[in-house]
């Protein structure tokens, strides 16, 4: 068994011109919205291109940013029945007022921007990585599979977030929210020591995508064995 990732690109962390989003649509109007934003002031949330998450997660978290009261951008994909999930909000205007909603944004771009200071996110492996690519502490937000023990290593093994915890009755409320992202975007040790780690797997990352690091030669070296396997048939 050979180990093969990070599998971005080094390209990724130096140059803002490379894409790496399955989508492309304008950015002008949320990346305007990140340049306006104080370095590091920024909260991200995310749950992926295929995660609907519940309306009372969706309130909970809302809730829970206006607590902390920093800016943030929200991705939230409409539902599949067609609806602006952003428009249930029930703290729709207060939000609007403290962040930016948008139902689609390239993700590579927004967590390279120097105004994003955190990610909220369900761990993805995608996103998982492009965070650790990006130098960006996580709020572990899991929903399912893989993306608890995802969580599980962001939080207790990279030491590169928090993750949230659920009360008894297996939900995650606002109190939490406000609790976990205040640490993560905070000047205490335990956010101090979230940036530090953040920027050491980083780095990692970095040296295992260049050209001869880790990544790339057992990539090469899989692309070889399964095209010598083929040959042989």
């Amino acid at each position: 068994m050979v180990g093969i990732g990070p599998s971005i690109p080094s390209i990724f962390l130096d140059d803002d011109t490379f894409r790496a989003d399955m989508i492309e649509i304008s950015s002008k109007n949320y990346m305007d919205w990140l340049n306006s934003k104080d370095k590091g002031s920024v909260i991200y949330i995310a749950f992926g291109s295929y995660s609907e998450i519940s309306s009372q997660l969706m309130e909970e978290i809302g809730h829970g940013l206006l607590k902390c009261g920093r800016p943030f951008l929200w991705a939230i994909r409409e539902g599949q029945d067609g609806d602006k999930m952003a428009a249930k909000f029930s703290c729709k205007d207060e939000l609007e007022k403290q962040g930016k909603v948008v139902s689609w944004c390239s993700q590579v771009r927004v967590l390279k921007h120097p105004s994003v200071g955190c990610f909220l996110t369900h761990c993805g492996w995608n996103s998982t990585l492009e965070s650790i690519a990006s130098e960006v502490p996580i709020v572990a937000c899991p929903l399912w599979n893989d993306q608890v023990c995802n969580a599980k290593l962001i939080q207790d093994i990279w030491k590169n977030g928090v993750r949230v915890n659920a009360s008894e009755g297996g939900v995650v409320e606002r109190d939490e929210f406000n609790i976990c992202i205040t640490i993560a975007m905070g000047n205490g040790e335990e956010g101090e020591e979230l940036r530090r780690n953040a920027k050491k797997w980083s780095d990692f990352a970095k040296e295992a995508m260049k050209e001869n690091g880790t990544s790339s030669v057992n990539l090469k070296d899989f692309a070889n064995e399964f095209l010598l396997g083929r040959n042989e048939y």
